[in-house]
């Protein structure tokens, strides 16, 4: 009988196509499988190589998919990194934009500037003059509307001085009892760091007789300056008289209340409340803190552009306001770092920069 009239297969050519495909692709896993037989020896050698190649194709699809969800993650990536480029060019081209912009209006106030006559230009140097004052200035809104400098006055050194006289400077400019150093101090703070006993009772005696001539707008400026130490000095006085009294225990509490809420509105970016408050207390916008910040400077220290929008719209002369550290608005909004904003905060600061630097032009040029 021949070898295949016996039902034996041919013996299986090494070299041939179909022998170098097998080897090839599942020939490294066949052999994994089969040494894992015959190292375990497994009951069911058939049913266990089954099931080792069927976890070899299992493990596969899943690197499989990992792979290609790196690939799309480095994708995902990369489509972010060109929008952040693309945000990035787009702030910068608006940037450079609105500083073209800027310097063509700051030429054209310059050209309109040189066109004034000989008595404008008198008149201009003069309140120039009155405004860059080192002590605290007072500029007129209206009659109910005043803004207060900080810096060091000449009460500052009076106050120091032992056996000074300060009843000239108090009469002529009572505000400055409210203005602080670059250290966060009145000039009664300097009096009393200096034990000068008497230059604090000047202060103090000038502050009551203010009060019991009935200045109470001058009481009230001075505590919206931030000046609230007068309040421990009218609590003596309060029992003198039954007006006295409810001012003192009213009137001031009530006033500085109005004062937290503005503050506290500004910090949380409530616009209906703000609105509200200046509407029937304008004056209260111009409230000062211990370290000479303003309702504005507060604004842009919360990030609160569009708060600050409206502040300087209503009152720019805000923004010529300094703290104790001789910084404007204007100086805190550039301390800002704007990429680290949201592209709706970007636009109310570009627009906050602009009418910053328009408003304290105008400001100077009254």
């Amino acid at each position: 009988m021949n070898r295949i009239s016996s039902g034996r297969r041919p013996p299986i050519d090494s070299n041939s196509i179909e022998t170098k495909y097998l080897i090839s692709t599942v020939g490294p896993v066949l052999s994994r499988g089969l040494a894992e037989i015959v190292e375990r020896r497994p009951n069911d050698p058939i049913e266990y190589l089954a099931t080792f190649l069927y976890e070899q194709v299992d493990a596969a699809r899943a690197q499989k998919q990992k792979n290609t969800d790196a690939k799309q993650l480095e994708i995902e990536k990369q489509q972010a990194e060109e929008d952040k480029q693309r945000r990035s060019q787009l702030k910068n081209e608006i940037r450079a934009l609105r500083q073209h912009e800027d310097n063509e209006r700051k030429q054209r106030q310059a050209e309109e500037k040189s066109r004034r006559n000989a008595e404008e230009l008198t008149k201009r140097q003069k309140e120039k003059s009155a405004a860059s004052l080192p002590m605290s200035a007072v500029y007129k809104e209206d009659d109910e509307v005043f803004m207060v400098e900080f810096g060091e006055t000449q009460l500052h050194r009076r106050a120091a001085t032992r056996g000074a006289n300060l009843s000239k400077l108090l009469h002529e400019n009572y505000h400055s009892i409210a203005s602080r150093n670059a250290e966060g101090k009145t000039p009664r703070d300097v009096a009393v760091e200096a034990n000068l006993q008497g230059n604090v009772d000047q202060i103090d005696t000038f502050c009551l007789e203010l009060f019991e001539k009935g200045n109470t707008k001058a009481i009230n400026e001075l505590l919206l300056c931030g000046y609230t130490e007068l309040v421990d000095q009218l609590k003596q006085i309060e029992n003198s008289h039954e007006d006295i009294f409810y001012f003192v225990n009213n009137k001031i509490p009530k006033l500085l209340e109005k004062i937290q809420r503005l503050q506290r509105a500004i910090k949380q970016g409530n616009m209906k409340t703000i609105e509200n408050i200046l509407a029937n207390h304008k004056n209260i916008a111009f409230y000062r803190d211990s370290k000479g910040s303003s309702s504005l400077h507060d604004a842009i220290k919360n990030r609160q552009f569009q708060i600050a929008l409206y502040l300087v719209e209503k009152y720019p002369s805000l923004a010529l306001v300094k703290d104790i550290r001789h910084r404007t608005s204007f100086d805190l909004l550039n301390l800002i770092d704007d990429t680290s904003l949201t592209d709706e905060q970007f636009n109310l600061y570009d627009q906050l920069k602009q009418s910053l630097s328009s408003a304290t032009t105008k400001q100077q040029e009254y």
